[in-house]
């Protein structure tokens, strides 16, 4: 009989560790507040709908929105035997306390190096999408033991993303923009997970067995610049990259953080036999899909980065900006 696995989410990770798990053998169910968009849905996955959905009861659930501890609380471990939980790199926290959530009131926080499984977190709570996120992780410990397993990942790119970070240069190309100012001097560096990195290695974990904590992330950690180019490339496009200062929302991008946000995914990366996932050899495939974008609806496609508390596509200010330096 083939194992079963229960999918809570329907957006790019629910997507990716279907296909991953279909792969293997596995008996899917996608548990989602509505039907995914996604274009490839093999009719031997099961779909249940918010309101319509009994408690998972699964060899392996993969809850890919659980964000505080409510999430985790509706799994009954005599049902489920093992919970692969997704969370967030931003849990980490430096030795001053400073996250990436509080960053633009109190400061980014500054690592001595790539950030391991070993680094101190937030406290957990209610106060922060963080806090929430480690009261999660802690509460499917709680609940489930050596049968957690927790994933952390950070920037993540791939097909069926809602918050495509990569649209900010896309879009730019797509619009036409021969010139892109990159804030100082696009040198950011926030860590890139590639999705089928976070699926593959969920297949891992269920098929071995691997409990506790780890880091997801791409092998590399690319700087702003890097990631423009990789793109530039996979869409055949030239630009000139200008430096934009160190302050202000021109060339700000969804990566600019004053500070190198590094992490380590070695203790993931060595259970998968040193597979690689840099980013400019996948960038491409994680951002083929966005032809078929309505760019006048793009909010709809990605609301996450609708969200932003600036706008990303303000073209009169670069113009602005661009017309001061002739």
């Amino acid at each position: 009989m083939a194992r079963s696995v229960a999918i809570i989410g329907a957006g790019q990770i629910g997507f990716a560790s279907a296909c991953a798990f279909q792969s293997a053998g596995w008996e899917i169910t996608i548990h989602s507040r509505s039907r995914p968009a996604w274009t490839e849905f093999p009719s031997e996955w099961r779909q249940y709908e918010a309101g319509t959905d009994p408690a998972p009861q699964a060899d392996v659930v993969i809850d890919t929105i659980a964000f505080d501890e409510t999430d985790i609380t509706r799994y009954d471990p005599d049902m489920v035997g093992r919970l692969i939980a997704i969370s967030s790199a931003s849990v980490y926290c430096d030795e001053q306390g400073r996250t990436l959530d509080e960053g633009p009131i109190n400061g980014y926080p500054q690592f001595t190096g790539p950030i391991t499984e070993d680094q101190s977190t937030v406290a957990p709570g209610d106060a922060t999408y963080s806090t929430r996120k480690v009261r999660m992780e802690n509460k499917a410990i709680e609940r489930f033991g050596n049968r957690a397993t927790i994933l952390r990942p950070c920037a993540i790119y791939g097909q069926y993303s809602r918050h495509l970070r990569e649209w900010w240069f896309i879009k730019r190309l797509m619009d036409g923009r021969n010139r892109i100012p990159l804030l100082l001097d696009g040198r950011s560096q926030f860590q890139t997970t590639n999705v089928l990195g976070i699926s593959e290695f969920a297949l891992e974990a269920a098929e071995r067995e691997l409990a506790g904590i780890f880091n997801i992330s791409d092998t590399d950690t690319p700087t702003v610049r890097e990631i423009g180019l990789a793109i530039c490339n996979s869409l055949n496009r030239e630009v000139n990259f200008i430096d934009s200062g160190s302050k202000g929302f021109v060339g700000r991008t969804p990566w600019s953080v004053p500070h190198p946000f590094a992490v380590s995914g070695k203790k993931a990366h060595s259970l998968l036999h040193e597979q690689r996932f840099d980013y400019a050899d996948h960038v491409g495939d994680g951002i083929a899909w966005t032809r078929n974008v309505d760019q006048d609806q793009w909010q709809a496609t990605f609301p996450q980065l609708a969200a932003y508390p600036w706008d990303l596509f303000d073209y009169a200010a670069e113009d602005r900006f661009f017309d001061e330096r002739t």
